[in-house]
């Protein structure tokens, strides 16, 4: 990572200007999210598509793809918590201890894969941390839409090096919403686990 002061004030100078809404639309996402009203896909949307613009100009092409993942799942989202009434259903789901270990390991393995890949074919500045937040990011989105609780335990890693991966590119507002980003994810999973419990009982 170049945490260089010359590298970081030209990433800034170029891209802060963007990085403004594209975080506050952000924030408002989790925070809808975590409370489980639809209308955090459409600023999950909005995010997303400015980040797509900023993750390319900033060779994170892995990052590049997620956002644009987003973007798909933030009109997929909107259509099945629509369709469902999510906002007035306390249905919550587990995948399992068991699966949840299965996942974890996948991505891993198959970050040191694709990071391997695009360190010898691309340019990317981040490889296999750019892989990582990537795969992570792909599996929590898809269980965030089905409300799987554990998507928020995959948040909490991802977010956390998102941290640093965004310092290093001049993002510096960015980087202070993923550290926020954790600790909304740790809300996000005891106020899903309580609605958990609820339902249980």
């Amino acid at each position: 990572m170049d945490f260089s002061l010359d590298s970081w004030q030209a990433d800034f100078a170029n891209y802060g200007m963007w990085e403004i809404p594209a975080v506050l639309a952000a924030l408002i996402y989790v925070i809808l999210a975590a409370r489980r009203n639809r209308w955090c896909f459409l600023y999950g949307f909005i995010s997303s598509a400015i980040y797509i613009y900023l993750s390319f100009h900033l060779k994170l092409y892995f990052d590049t793809f997620i956002n644009a993942y987003y973007v798909a799942m933030s009109v997929y989202g909107w259509i099945d918590w629509t369709k469902e009434d999510v906002e007035n259903d306390a249905k919550v789901l587990r995948i399992g201890w068991k699966k949840f270990s299965y996942y974890s390991i996948g991505i891993v393995a198959l970050s040191f894969i694709l990071g391997s890949l695009a360190e010898n074919f691309t340019d990317n500045s981040l490889p296999y941390w750019d892989s990582f937040t990537t795969l992570g990011s792909l599996l929590a989105t898809y269980w965030v839409v089905k409300r799987y609780i554990e998507n928020w335990i995959i948040w909490v890693l991802v977010d956390l090096v998102y941290v640093f991966v965004y310092l290093a590119k001049g993002l510096p507002l960015t980087s202070v919403l993923f550290f926020s980003y954790t600790f909304m994810a740790i809300f996000g999973y005891f106020n899903w686990n309580t609605l958990w419990k609820a339902k249980s009982a």
